[in-house]
């Protein structure tokens, strides 16, 4: 019995052994991926609008030992001469809107500047003498960038760090504006699908036009309880100065007698 309590205790030994190694190896790895920094210069608006120009470095720091590959990405677009991406020391620029590099043995950090400007949500077509202008539904979602680290393998090490942004399409919010000026279910969904279909100038001018109506429409009728406000008041007094007058008149007749 002794002998084989001794096994049972060894045995259970190393298994603790072994699973505190792994526990201990799964700590240490992710302390090492959640040590990477990722340092922003520039201003980064929650939301920009269409063409709007940007301009930011980013500083990846505290570079895991287990990262072979570091990825970038971005939605911003190119704008005039300068590149999307320009690495600082290597020798390195690129107007793709994804790169992938290989991270160097004892790299300290990467310092990269980002140059771009915000994508086009308009599609303008012309069809004879008709414009047709069609906005992307996509409006949120869009990434100033995103930084993932890897392994040789393509296995990501956490999670990968990106800094998002919404467009504001100021086409569609002051259509929306006048939307809700339009009291008339008819006239409101009509013009939102001549507007989704295209045809945003005339959608545009329909509206103006509606809302002008609906506004004289509500103007003639408060003219118009006003004025019948007058009447009925004035009727009004009159049925009470006859009554009155009957009244006083019978009383004094019969005062007479």
């Amino acid at each position: 019995m002794g002998a084989r309590e001794a096994r049972g205790a060894g045995h259970k030994a190393v298994c603790v052994i072994a699973l505190g190694f792994l526990v201990f190896l799964l700590f240490a790895g992710s302390g090492v991926v959640l040590a990477t920094q990722i340092e922003v210069e520039g201003e980064l608006p929650g939301e920009v609008e269409e063409k709007q120009v940007m301009s930011l470095v980013l500083t990846i720091s505290n570079i895991p030992a287990a990262a072979d590959l570091i990825s970038f990405d971005t939605d911003l677009v190119r704008y005039g001469e300068r590149p999307i991406y320009n690495f600082t020391g290597l020798e390195l620029q690129s107007n793709n809107s994804s790169i992938v590099l290989p991270v160097e043995d004892n790299r300290e950090k990467i310092v990269v500047r980002l140059n771009g400007r915000v994508p086009v949500i308009r599609e303008v077509k012309q069809c004879d003498e008709l414009t047709l202008i069609k906005y992307d539904p996509k409006l949120t979602g869009y990434a100033y960038y995103r930084v993932r680290l890897t392994d040789e393998d393509g296995n990501p090490l956490g999670e990968s760090d990106t800094r998002t942004f919404t467009i504001v399409a100021t086409g569609i919010e002051e259509f929306r504006g006048k939307m809700t000026l339009v009291d008339d279910s008819f006239f409101s969904v009509y013009l939102q699908d001549m507007f989704d279909k295209g045809l945003v100038t005339e959608a545009n001018e329909i509206a103006d036009h509606v809302i002008e109506e609906e506004e004289k429409e509500k103007e003639r009728e408060e003219e118009s309880s006003f004025s019948w406000g007058y009447v009925l008041g004035g009727i009004a007094l009159l049925a009470v100065g006859f009554i009155l007058g009957v009244r006083f008149g019978g009383s004094g007749e019969e005062e007479e007698e």
